[in-house]
């Protein structure tokens, strides 16, 4: 049996449209990403990190609408990092994957799409706890 990378297809190609009067890039509903909760950042100061938890139920999908970040992806075994800089790639963020945000450019402002609503609970701040779940 061969070993599939877990984290080959979490890369989300958006349609990007261009002409005279600049670009646009559309989203719809779709079985791999849908959403009940949308959130922005931006400002985040030089050097910061953010992220550093995993959600027990929750998927994400983030972008860099403008400049670009690192996202590292551990699924308690594997690592992968993923550099963003393009409004039209997204990167999509399972449940029980713990994740770190870093390496954000100055004029960084990034989305995401998170499939459930704010529920504390759901997530796991702490990397040991993380490891002990799986």
């Amino acid at each position: 049996m061969q070993n599939k990378d877990v984290f080959s297809d979490v890369l989300v190609s958006l349609p990007e449209i261009r002409d005279s009067r600049g670009a646009l890039t559309v989203i719809e509903r779709d079985e791999r990403y849908s959403f009940e909760r949308v959130f922005w950042i931006y400002d985040v100061p030089e050097g910061s990190e953010r992220g550093g938890h995993a959600h027990r139920t929750c998927a994400e999908l983030l972008f860099a609408v403008h400049g670009s970040f690192d996202v590292e992806l551990c699924n308690g075994h594997e690592r992968k990092i993923f550099h963003l800089d393009s409004p039209s790639t997204g990167l999509i963020i399972r449940p029980m994957i713990w994740c770190r945000l870093f390496n954000f450019s100055a004029d960084y402002v990034g989305l995401c799409m998170a499939s459930q609503k704010y529920i504390p609970e759901g997530y796991i701040n702490d990397w040991q706890t993380f490891c002990d779940s799986l």
